[in-house]
């Protein structure tokens, strides 16, 4: 291994050979400290035991029960224990599935009944101790496509509830019965088709030999490196440029990818693709824009497009050919939800040159990575450009100490409008605010109005880590934790050092050789010790990139599955194997947010295995309004429709310059109609003969653009601050008031 250092001006940088070798196995031969797991490895990878999460461990070891049973567990009280008529109906139903599906199999697959047995009770045991039981019981909604489908065991107390919804000529129709069905026929009816859809969506696949093991001449899992044997061939150069926010990094990549004939920047958001795609554009440099919602192709009087695309890191093209490849905010490559596209990236791009953007805790890990493909590591290192200091104490008049050029940050919506609120109440301050769900061309408006002056100070989430070019003079923390969706947890030192670094930011056009200085401070004095010690902090080196396989390789797998194995089973299958690798490099993305897109559609028979595992990366927000209309357009997709947007029965008819005095029609709905409008934006780009009339879309898209624009400008009070849920019904009506229209 050889190594070369040389300084240049602030740069620091120093060059890695790996041997010529690249083959992993060649690697693995040597002494090298990465461990790849043997996951994989046996024929039997995909032989497992289903998860028992809420099954009492007394029916593991003792005969069949038929009773449910709440023993040792204090106050339980659901439907089960409080109707014996429900119970008796229950005991009695599922008594006859196991001696029909269960005690009649003396075969091979006798194990496998058995298995579904237990866990048709354990999605009973956890619905009948789900404190919110009552409130899913009256909102589930019968239905005979859900009778007759009867594939989601997670609904099983609600349906069985709810039987009686249903009309007594279907049940006759159903059961091929001359009277009316009992309720004890109903519910073994339900039972039964639950235990079948659980035993050949859930417990074949999970328990079923592949064979001859034959998935993996195919494709080597132990391995993530070796997904992409395209880009193993090429003889890659990897070249780093890491260093603190506001130290040019970024900067000094994009000059090497002006150059380039053939280059790709990947960034984290559309906004700061769309930043680039502009900037290249206004300096003469012909640029494409590649983003999931929009595809601009800059073609020259031939009609061939620029060789140079800004775009996002899960667009970046990995079977096409290029000079030169941006990777922005690498170390967002941990990230648990979407770090699989920059690992992806970094592994499977196939690029000449292929340059890092980001901290310098990513650095021990591209060494580890760069070892295993064998490419070529080159690392730049750069200071700081301008000054930094935290201020020895906290503002000592709260908000009245504030002044032109500060930015508070909060991390929720309703801290960050009730402090816009209550600033501009108490100060004569104007106000610009900045969060994650704000449409980004909002953001963008937001920023030129607090970077022109027109407003004073900025109130901002961890939104302004990345992506915003923003003239901070101070950032003042209002707290040093945040919620992650289940619990407060304490900011990381990584995400005080990104926030914190916004200020004084360094800006091109200074004069003078002036250097920039900025500064941090708090309200509070605990808060303001723990962003010290978070800005002082040696740096946090990562542990892992994570990782999924692309759909090609899940595809390949899904062959090896019994017929009609659902993209739930198959991800929570590959999920499985993967969690059993060793090697702590390579760490499982989070499937939670594509498991929850996929329940929408997953049963949507028409639309194609490929098409599903597409649509589950859709960027679909967990807002009701949302889910309802990303399920409609699924439906577009299945029945193969050709529609607009305007078709659909979406409450489009708000974005009407009267609603925007209204405060009944608040932000979130706004926010919902704009991630509704986005959806189809993104959905076009894939299926362009489904979603049509694009410019209509455009034209909601920037009137609901406008409308929420302007509804921050004019913020009375705080929508935020007490969330009433809203009936469509009385939706509708308030509209229609509002809007002189009749039914």
């Amino acid at each position: 291994m050889l190594r070369r250092f040389k300084n240049v001006g602030q740069t620091l940088q120093y060059s890695i050979n790996w041997p010529q070798n690249r083959r992993w196995h060649s690697i693995a031969s040597e002494n090298y400290p990465i461990n790849i797991s043997k996951a994989f490895k046996s024929k039997n990878w995909s032989i497992r035991r289903p998860s028992l999460k809420h099954l009492p461990s007394k029916e593991l070891k003792s005969p069949a029960q038929f009773r449910f049973i709440f023993d040792g567990e204090k106050n339980v009280k659901n439907v089960y224990t409080d109707d014996p008529h429900f119970r008796s109906l229950i005991d009695t139903s599922i008594q006859h599935i196991y001696n029909e599906k269960v005690v009649s199999e003396t075969n091979s697959k006798a194990d496998m009944k058995h298995y579904t047995w237990l866990k048709l009770r354990d999605y009973i045991y956890g619905q009948l101790k789900d404190p919110n039981l009552k409130r899913k019981i009256e909102s589930y909604r019968s239905s005979i496509s859900t009778l007759i489908q009867n594939n989601n065991p997670s609904q099983l107390v609600p349906r069985l509830i709810k039987t009686d919804k249903i009309d007594a000529s279907v049940w006759k129709s159903l059961l091929k019965l001359d009277r009316e069905p009992t309720g004890l026929e109903k519910y073994t009816y339900i039972l039964g088709q639950s235990f079948d859809y659980i035993y050949g969506q859930e417990i074949v696949p999970m328990m079923t030999d592949t064979g001859e093991g034959e998935i993996f001449q195919e494709v080597d899992f132990s391995n993530p490196a070796e997904w992409f044997p395209e880009a193993r061939k090429m003889r890659r150069h990897l070249i780093m440029h890491i260093g603190p926010t506001n130290s040019g990094k970024t900067f000094r990549a994009l000059q090497k990818l002006k150059q380039a004939d053939r280059g790709y920047y990947a960034g984290p958001l559309r906004l700061l693709a769309r930043e680039i795609y502009d900037r290249f554009k206004d300096e003469g440099v012909r640029c494409n824009l590649l983003t999931g919602e929009e595809i601009i192709k800059d073609l020259d009087s031939a009609g061939n497009p620029a060789g140079i695309t800004s775009g996002t890191v899960e667009m970046v093209p990995l079977t096409q050919k290029f000079d030169i490849v941006v990777l922005d905010e690498i170390q967002m490559m941990s990230d648990p939800d979407r770090g699989w596209a920059w690992t992806n990236a970094l592994l499977g791009v196939r690029s000449r040159e292929v340059h890092l953007c980001g901290e310098k805790s990513t650095l021990p890990i591209i060494k580890k990575i760069a070892r295993i493909t064998g490419d070529k590591l080159t690392v730049n290192e750069y200071e700081r450009l301008g000054d930094l200091k935290v201020e020895a104490s906290p503002l000592r008049k709260g908000l009245k100490g504030l002044s032109k050029g500060d930015c508070i940050v909060a991390f929720s919506k309703k801290k960050i409008l009730d402090l816009k609120l209550k600033i501009e109440k108490d100060t004569n301050l104007k106000v610009a605010v900045i969060y994650g769900s704000l449409p980004p061309e909002t953001r963008v408006q937001q920023a030129s109005l607090f970077n022109s002056g027109e407003c004073d100070v900025i109130v901002a989430s961890d939104a302004i880590g990345m992506g915003l070019n923003l003239s901070i003079d101070r950032v003042i923390f209002t707290t040093n934790v945040k919620f992650n969706g289940k619990e407060l947890i304490d900011l990381t030192s990584s995400n005080i050092k990104q926030i914190g670094g916004r200020a004084g930011r360094f800006k091109a056009n200074s004069t003078g050789g002036e250097i920039p200085k900025g500064s941090i401070t708090t309200f509070d004095p605990q808060v303001l010790s723990a962003v010290k010690k978070g800005i002082n902090a040696p740096i946090k080196y990562l542990e892992h990139a994570t990782i999924w396989p692309p759909d090609e390789i899940c595809a390949s797998i899904m062959t090896k599955l019994p017929p009609k194995t659902s993209p739930t089973v198959l991800l929570n299958t590959i999920a499985g194997c993967l969690e059993q690798n060793s090697n702590k490099l390579f760490k499982l993305s989070d499937l939670k947010n594509r498991l929850t897109v996929l329940k929408i559609f997953e049963d949507m028979d028409n639309i194609q295995f490929f098409d599903k595992l597409k649509l589950s990366n859709a960027p679909v927000k967990d807002l009701a309004l949302v889910k309802r209309a990303f399920s409609q357009f699924c439906t577009t997709i299945a029945k193969r429709q050709t529609r607009g947007l305007l078709s659909y029965p979406l409450p489009f008819e708000v974005l009407d310059f009267r609603c925007i005095t209204d405060e009944k029609f608040n932000l979130e709905l706004y926010e919902s109609l704009y991630n509704i409008i986005m959806l189809f934006f993104w959905l076009s780009n894939r299926y362009p003969n489904y979603f049509i009339d694009l410019e209509s879309a455009k034209d909601l898209k920037y009137f609901c653009e406008m409308i929420i624009f302007e509804k921050l400008d004019r913020l009375k009070r705080n929508p935020y601050a007490r969330k009433i849920p809203l009936s469509v019904g009385t939706f509708y009506q308030k509209r229609d008031s509002l809007i002189g229209r009749t039914n």
